[in-house]
Order: C-alpha cells, then structure tokens, then sequence
C-alpha cells in the first residue's frame, strides 16, 4: 500500500513597501523518505548549501528576499518511500533567463540530509553559489548556470559512490575543490566563457573519467601526486598548455608517476586560453 504524504509551503509575507525584505525559515520531516530528488531552479540568488546536522530532517531552509517577481515556492513531497524537494523563486516560469531579474539577489542557506541518498538538480541565473556536498549521500548531481560565480566543494568523502557530477556553465567562475571526495565515476565540466578551477584533493577511490570542456578562458587542474592519472591536453596554438608533475608520453597525452590504484583519466578540450596542470 502506498502511502502519499504531500507538503506544500508557499509563503508571501505582507510588508509595507514593495521593496520591503521577507524572510522564510522552515524544515521538513523525512517523513519515511529512503531517497530524495532535489530540483533547485533559482534566478539572481547568493546561495549556500550543505548537509544538515539533524537526521531526521529533509531538509532546513532560511530565505530572504523583497522582490514581489521573486516569491519562493517551495514543497516537499514523499510518495512511498520516494522524496521530491522543490524550490523556485519565479512565478510559473521555468527559463529563468539571468537579464529578467532585479540587480538584488535573494538569500538562501539551505541544508539537505545526509540520512538519505540524494539525487540532485540545480539550475541558476545569476548567483554566487557555495555547495558543499561532503558528508552526503550523493548519487548524482547537475548543475547549470547562467552568469555565476559558483563553488562546489567535498568537504568530507560522500557517503556513498555517485554516478556522475555535471556542471554547465555560462559566464562564470567555476571552482571546485576535494572532488576526489566525491567518489564519482564520471564528471562533466563545461564553461563558456570564464575559469574552472579544479583540486582532486580528497581520498581517491574509485576509477573515474572527467571532461573538462571551456569555450574562452581559463584552466587549472591540480592532482595529488598518489592517484593513478591519464591526463589528455588540447593541441592548438590557441591553447597555451603548461603541465608540472607528469611525464609526457607525446601527442598531448600525460601520464603520473603513480601507475596503481583507481585510475583517473582527464580529458581537456579548450577553445582559446590557458591549460595549467600540476601534480602535487
């Protein structure tokens, strides 16, 4: 027998000018979850996120914004023993194009649990992001963004093996450190226009293929020098590459002096800018 435990919260507190700040706060039972999908679709927003301390609890949320174009919906709905949480700050419309929205950005600290596995989907406009997804139970992850500067950290190895993290960007910053942590079996990195930053700090486990791929701008990739590591770099003189650490085994192919353990390949595409790798 399924058992269908439905939580809506949508909140609109009344103020004295349009421009006049709201704040949300709330948290949500499990309610019997054994896994959760997460569906974050955000427009301008300063965003931080995290695990949540507290076991029993889906998630916990503080959110402050004062535009009227920018009421948060939020729900939490657990169907069976599958979670849905859901957050938004449009009314209806799901394109979130980063030039709709007002120069101030709405506040959100959000913590998700750690208790449960955890799918997760996120889609930004113009944010200043920091996720932090160590001690979670990940098992996958995608991220897109617009016009951002965004921070993905693994601040302690995830619970569980994930299957793949992708991050999309626009024009944007993109730094991600400890993603050794991450213990995923594939990794996506895309940007347009701007830098990726990535560490692969953490504890390596498992064997993991990454993509790396940048339209204009900068790459730098630092890899701890005990993990098993193939590392293939574009060849064009648009690209500058500098590589410290690896031996060079010709045609843009790079290898470590680590040749055992979970094996970790790279591959780097790159329209115009700079490739820096370095062993460590």
């Amino acid at each position: 027998m399924t058992i269908k435990v439905k939580t809506l919260i949508a909140v609109l507190l009344v103020a004295s000018t349009a421009l006049a700040q709201r704040n949300l706060k709330t948290d949500e039972d499990l309610r019997g979850a054994k896994h959760i999908t997460v569906i974050l679709k955000l427009g301008a927003v300063d965003l931080g996120l995290r695990k949540s301390n507290d076991p029993s609890k889906a998630f916990k949320i503080f959110y402050s914004y004062s535009e009227e174009e920018k009421v948060p919906r939020l729900s939490y709905d657990v169907d069976g023993d599958e979670g849905t949480f859901r957050l938004s700050n449009n009314k209806g419309d799901d394109d979130y194009s980063f030039w709709r929205f007002h120069n101030t950005k709405d506040s959100v600290n959000l913590e998700l649990s750690q208790s449960v596995p955890m799918s997760m989907t996120a889609n930004f406009g113009v944010c200043d992001a920091n996720v932090d997804l160590g001690g979670m139970k990940v098992t996958d992850a995608a991220f897109s963004t617009g016009v951002c500067s965004f921070s993905l950290n693994f601040s302690t190895p995830n619970q569980i093996q994930c299957e793949k993290v992708t991050i999309k960007a626009g024009i944007s910053s993109i730094s991600v450190n400890d993603f050794a942590n991450a213990r995923a079996k594939s990794i996506d990195l895309e940007g347009g226009i701007g830098s990726i930053k990535v560490d692969f700090g953490g504890k390596f486990t498992t064997d993991c293929d990454v993509r790396i791929k940048t339209g204009l701008g900068s790459v730098d990739i630092s890899i701890p020098s005990d993990i098993n590591t193939t590392i293939t770099t574009p060849e064009s003189f648009l690209t500058g590459v500098d590589v410290a650490g690896f031996y060079s085994e010709g045609g843009g192919v790079y290898r470590s002096k680590m040749t055992t353990g979970p094996y970790l390949h790279i591959m780097i595409e790159s329209g115009m800018g700079g490739v820096n790798i370095k062993s460590y």
